[in-house]
């Protein structure tokens, strides 16, 4: 019998189940969601679910890891890009409230809101957030080092955790509305200081 085509082949079971998870969280919120919604959404049974995931939490980790690793994946090809490090990380942070802007799920983890998310479980996704992308600015940051654009006596794990939070800040504020500025005002103003306070003059 042939094997099926990449086109048709049916999903994995844990594939199946963070995307049945995923539809369920966005419909109905993490705490309206049970685990009997996203298994009969996704055709299986909750031994199924047990397998791949210890609890409902799990699987919303795994719903939240799998949309930060599309803005990963955008995050590294923005850093890893020709330009200035200052506008390199400027384009960063537009590129994090363009994708957080998109994604109502993703920005509840962030902020916990409470139809969407339960508080710990957005603490423990906005940690895996602010891990990843602390790393990928720190290796841009030591990258900068090497080759001689970024100041060599800047800590890089401190200097990407510093940075880290300013962006963070300034989307924060974007996506609540509560910046009173532009957001591309407030880019550009960070990207001022960063250059000016981590470059080789």
């Amino acid at each position: 019998m042939a094997a099926s085509s990449p086109a048709t082949a049916v999903p994995e079971p844990r594939a199946r189940l963070i995307r049945s998870a995923e539809a369920q969280f966005r419909r109905f919120g993490y705490r309206r969601t049970t685990v009997d919604d996203i298994t009969a959404e996704a055709g299986t049974g909750k031994g199924s679910l047990y397998l791949h995931f210890e609890s409902k939490q799990d699987v919303y980790l795994a719903v939240v890891t799998e949309s930060l690793e599309r803005f990963v994946a955008r995050a590294t090809e923005v850093l890893a890009g020709h330009d200035t490090v200052p506008r390199r990380l400027a384009a960063l942070v537009e590129a994090t409230a363009n994708h957080y802007g998109e994604d109502e799920l993703l920005r509840a983890s962030l902020f916990g809101h409470d139809d969407l998310v339960a508080g710990q479980v957005a603490e423990m996704a906005a940690q895996i957030q602010r891990d990843r992308i602390r790393a990928l600015l720190r290796d841009v940051i030591a990258e900068g080092q090497v080759d001689g654009t970024i100041r060599r006596d800047l800590n890089p794990p401190t200097t990407a955790a510093v940075l880290f939070e300013m962006g963070w800040a300034i989307v924060r504020a974007e996506l609540r509305g509560d910046s009173g500025l532009p957001l591309e005002t407030s880019l550009w103003a960070l990207n001022d200081i960063v250059g000016r306070g981590v470059l080789v003059i």
